[in-house]
């Protein structure tokens, strides 16, 4: 029978549709396989997106650095050792800022002990002795003023010299300086001090408190401190090695693994695909059956350079890509640091526990593989 050309047509355009829909129109299937790994994975509901990923500390993780250069002199902590926010987990060596902390505090002290004086003027003791030294030079000067006078009419009459009256107004001279000069120390006593002393005495006191605090933070920096509660993830000093301020040393690296997160790399084809508050489902080559529920908590309001490498030979080194965190639901364990795949759902499911594959997942999967009618035809 000889077919039209119309009708040849139309049998081309109809085969084409079909296998166009059964390539691009099907829903996704639900048995999926790693794409960096040939290891069979668990069922997956229908996703959008797939990304590599890394398992991350929730809060992220912490590089303690040295800030002050010298030799670690001692090392307090282990990897997986627990740390709380704020202990010191290794020490520089600080034996010089130590003896400036101690040189300052004692001078602070003797500044302190000035302005005291200052304030509370001269001791009852200290009085007295001026008081005292005031009455011998006022007894001196009447001494030398009666000598003054008895020399001087035996010299008008030529019976002593003229040297024996110089010697006497000299003597007076001497006399009423030190009677003079006792006098305004014993004024000075009594009147306590000026304004401008007690200003100065406070400004020393308030310099060598500055030199205290200055002090204490050149010896706070040789003590290095761990910035969050965490375990030790890695240890990379040991005692008796070279640190430096600048650049900083990293001593360690902390974590807070209570909670864990997976930082994905979606692709820039993928990224519209991804929001907050999307469900994910993250496996792992190594818990082969198992798969680990999570929420899409933060994603990256830029692009960025690739920075997980998954060894695919179909991997663009220069690919931008869509940093996307994926907070881990609680039941999650999973090592720090671990190469997962994550997969974006199409639509919100409840919270998964890290289990492998139950009877209604096998079920789906068979469900999902068997032909419809339609596709039959």
């Amino acid at each position: 029978m000889k077919l039209s050309k119309g009708a040849v047509l139309a049998a081309v355009a109809a085969s084409v549709a079909v296998v166009l829909w059964m390539e691009f129109g099907r829903p996704a299937t639900n048995v999926v396989r790693s794409p960096t790994s040939k290891v069979a994975m668990p069922v997956v509901a229908s996703y959008v997106a797939v990304a590599p990923g890394l398992i991350e500390p929730l809060n992220e993780e912490r590089e303690v650095a040295a800030e002050a250069t010298g030799i670690l002199k001692e090392m307090h902590v282990d990897e997986n050792d627990e740390v709380a926010a704020g202990e010191i987990i290794a020490v520089v060596n600080n034996a010089e800022q130590a003896a400036r902390l101690e040189s300052a505090r004692a001078e602070l002290a003797l500044r302190q002990a000035e302005l005291d004086r200052t304030i509370n003027g001269a001791r009852p003791e200290q009085r007295r002795e001026a008081r005292a030294a005031l009455s011998e030079a006022q007894a001196a000067l009447d001494f030398t003023r009666r000598e003054y006078d008895r020399r001087l009419p035996l010299v008008k009459s030529g019976v002593s010299p003229k040297a024996a009256l110089d010697k006497a107004v000299s003597d007076l001279n001497v006399a009423k300086a030190r009677a003079q000069e006792a006098a305004e120390k014993l004024a000075a006593i009594e009147a306590g001090s000026r304004k401008e002393d007690l200003a100065a005495a406070k400004a020393q006191v308030s310099l060598a408190r500055a030199n205290v605090t200055l002090a204490s933070a050149l010896l706070e920096k040789t003590q290095i401190r761990s910035p969050i509660s965490g375990i030790v993830l890695r240890r990379m000093r040991l005692p008796g090695e070279s640190v430096s301020a600048t650049p900083p040393t990293p001593i360690a690296i902390v974590g807070n693994v209570n909670g864990l997160q997976v930082r994905a790399e979606v692709d820039e084809t993928d990224a519209a695909r991804v929001k907050v508050g999307q469900r994910a489902e993250v496996l792992a080559d190594a818990f082969p059956g198992r798969k680990f529920g999570g929420t899409v908590y933060r994603v990256a309001s830029r692009m960025g350079a690739k920075q997980i490498q998954t060894g695919r030979p179909v991997d663009k080194l220069d690919a931008k890509i869509l940093q996307t965190f994926i907070q881990l639901d609680p039941s999650v364990k999973a090592p720090i640091g671990l190469r997962v795949d994550a997969y974006f759902l199409t639509s919100p499911v409840p919270p998964l526990a890290a289990e492998g594959p139950t009877a209604e997942d096998a079920k789906a999967t068979t469900e999902a593989s068997e032909p419809t009618a339609n596709e039959t035809h």
